[in-house]
């Protein structure tokens, strides 16, 4: 039987601290700034329901929608300024309000327990009452509803139920013994209810059950529950389960994109925190400490982590920096904090790890986090970014070469899940020029920008059959610091890629055997258009209706830039490589010697590639870079049962 114990932070030091730190009294003056912002929000009732928040983005370019507290019925694109109102917008946003409510519950408990000039106890007091007590009276009233992750009542979902009740339950435990009796009493039946609710939903490895498990332990920790915090360890789908399965060896989540990861890992920290020291064995704890360690390995030299799968485009490793700072006081192997803090990122404070909550705070510059506060050392010891080293995670499935010129990686491993994007034998590049080849991640799944960031086009790989890759597993063929090689099969067919670096840069060989006969097509995209060098006139053979590949592959659609803002009506993931989101496609005349030669604009590299016979070699633009930069895609299209294309990258 687990006993009842959650973590417990150290109130005076974390006052000494306060006080005497710049780093920590930044942070505090942040927290009340915050507090007075949010103060007297009002609390959606129970009479209309939330709705996902991955609804709160644009459908055009798929950036998020500005949240005003003030207007809960008018919302734009913080891009291009398109408006949306109605359902289920309005219901994203009582869902976001929710989450905002959370959070300023969070505020007035450190409040109380760190009082500050300025800000009278009374004040946070009086919030945490309100936005508590009405919770918890009301609670039930909330009618149970779901979207596309179980039930929740508050929160549309059990995911959003779960970080929901964290941190209105994180702000109870915090607060001690601050609330009024009634609230309190009434605090211990939400709690019950929201364990009704969320116990019968856990049933799986993945980050979803991972925040229902630290939810069912702040639920526990409130009740003094030891049976339900000893399930949440041990059961077939508990805590243990969740490390011990959802981590390989190396480190990294199995759903591989770096978001994904940190929002498990800070889901487990958030379990570790309510259920204490006993509610992780020895070596699970060990593992979420290589979890914190793992993903910096993957940085490019800015600190951006690649978006993987259904990454968020936009991911620094120093926006991670509250979970490495919580993982220090809560794990028992010490996690190093210098690659989360070497180069430091402007952001408002983190409330709490996991919580991706609106904010209007000034935003500070380097230790930045709740987590800082009330987990993290005094000072971080100085370091660079990590260790930059090539690297092979035979289990993850990535492996990752890097020269004085180039960092290149590939991912060849296990099926990621719902979130994978089916692109397995994928590159992506960084250059010592600052040039970039990076996966484009996603956005809000309930948007159609979505379907073009999942589209096989949008990937530097190989489409058989004009169909996206089923679910399955590739194998490492051969690794070495300069040299990585994989392969990937389903249905008789067969993809081989080899990386190689060399003295001016790199080459990359991948060719394809099929079972039978059928479409290829091969795509690479970097920052900036295509320039193509001149080519040797076509031999006299290459008639005028060659303009059109050969059946059975279907033309690229080649739309004006206007059109191009909105997909085809048809296109899904199911039906559409991505196509239809291409600008400004153009086929590119090739010599006799079929040897197409070019670069990319922003200090991209020369590269030289060899087009096999029967194929087509196209340009076209498209959006969604990462980084902001006009993405330039170079696409070889033909009808084969064989191909092998071969590249050869120079750096500038």
């Amino acid at each position: 039987m687990l006993d009842v114990v959650a973590y417990s932070p150290d109130w005076p030091a974390i006052r000494r601290r306060a006080a005497t730190l710049p780093w920590a009294a930044g942070i505090l003056r942040a927290i009340g700034e915050g507090f007075a912002t949010w103060s007297g929000l009002p609390i959606p009732g129970h009479e209309r329901a939330s709705a996902w928040t991955h609804h709160y983005f644009c459908d055009a370019d798929g950036a998020a929608l500005r949240y005003d507290p003030s207007i809960p019925d008018r919302h734009c694109c913080v891009s291009c300024g398109r408006t949306y109102t109605g359902e289920p917008w309005d219901g994203a946003w009582r869902a976001v309000t929710h989450s905002v409510l959370a959070g300023q519950a969070q505020r007035a408990a450190l409040l109380l327990r760190l009082p500050t000039p300025g800000q009278p106890r009374q004040s946070a007091l009086d919030e945490l009452e309100r936005i508590v007590g009405t919770y918890a009276r009301d609670y039930r009233s909330y009618a149970p509803h779901g979207e596309a992750a179980g039930i929740g009542r508050v929160q549309p979902q059990c995911l959003d139920e779960a970080v929901w009740a964290v941190g209105l339950l994180r702000a109870v435990r915090w607060s001690g013994d601050a609330l009024t009796p009634e609230t309190s009493a009434a605090v211990d039946g939400m709690a019950r209810s929201i364990a009704g609710l969320l116990r019968p939903q856990v049933g799986a490895v993945h980050n979803i059950h991972c925040w229902l498990l630290a939810a069912l332990a702040e639920c526990a920790a409130r009740l003094g529950d030891t049976d339900l915090l000893t399930w949440c360890r041990d059961g077939e789908h508990g805590a243990e389960a969740q490390v011990r399965q959802g981590f390989h060896p190396e480190g990294l989540w199995y759903e591989v994109n770096p978001h994904y990861h940190y929002y498990a890992l800070a889901a487990l920290l958030s379990y570790r925190e309510a259920a204490g020291r006993d509610g992780l064995s020895e070596e699970a704890d060990a593992r979420l400490s290589r979890a914190v360690a793992a993903p910096p390995l993957l940085a490019y030299s800015d600190g951006r982590l690649p978006a993987y799968g259904d990454g968020w485009p936009d991911c620094h490793v120093a926006e991670f920096a509250p979970q490495a700072e919580a993982a220090r006081a809560l794990l028992a192997d010490k996690p190093d904090l210098a690659p989360y803090h070497a180069r430091p990122r402007a952001s408002p404070v983190t409330l709490w790890f996991g919580a991706r909550l609106p904010e209007r705070s000034a935003p500070l510059t380097g230790r930045s986090s709740v987590a800082a506060l009330v987990f993290g050392p005094d000072d971080v010891p100085e370091g660079d970014a990590g260790e930059r080293r090539s690297f092979v995670w035979p289990s993850a499935g990535i492996g990752l070469v890097r020269s004085a010129g180039a960092r290149i990686a590939m991912r060849f491993g296990p099926d990621a899940g719902w979130h994978d994007h089916r692109d397995k034998l994928a590159v992506d590049v960084e250059t010592a020029a600052g040039w970039c080849s990076l996966d484009l991640g996603t956005s809000g799944y309930a948007a159609d920008f979505t379907a073009w960031l999942r589209s096989p086009v949008a990937h530097n790989t190989v489409t058989v059959g004009g169909h996206p890759q089923p679910a399955h597993t590739g194998r490492l063929l051969d690794s070495s610091p300069r040299h990585l090689a994989a392969e990937s099969s389903w249905d008789g067919h067969v993809l081989r890629r080899t990386l190689t670096l060399t003295a001016g840069g790199w080459t990359d060989v991948l060719t394809v055997t099929l079972a039978q006969p059928a479409a290829i097509e091969w795509t690479f995209h970097g920052d900036g258009p295509f320039t193509t060098e001149p080519a040797e006139p076509a031999e006299p053979t290459m008639a005028t209706d060659a303009a059109e590949p050969a059946e059975p592959i279907e033309p690229i659609e080649s739309a004006e830039p206007a059109e191009a803002a909105e997909p085809a009506e048809a296109a899904t993931w199911e039906g559409e490589l991505g196509h239809a989101w291409l600008r400004e496609v153009r086929r590119i005349p090739l010599g006799p010697d079929r040897r197409l030669r070019g670069t990319w604009a922003h200090d991209g590299p020369r590269l030289t590639l060899d087009v096999p016979d029967g194929f087509d070699a196209y340009t076209a633009t498209a959006d969604g870079n990462p980084n902001g930069r006009p993405l330039g895609l170079l696409i070889l299209r033909g009808h084969a049962g064989r191909a092998r294309f071969q590249a050869e990258f120079t750096n500038g």
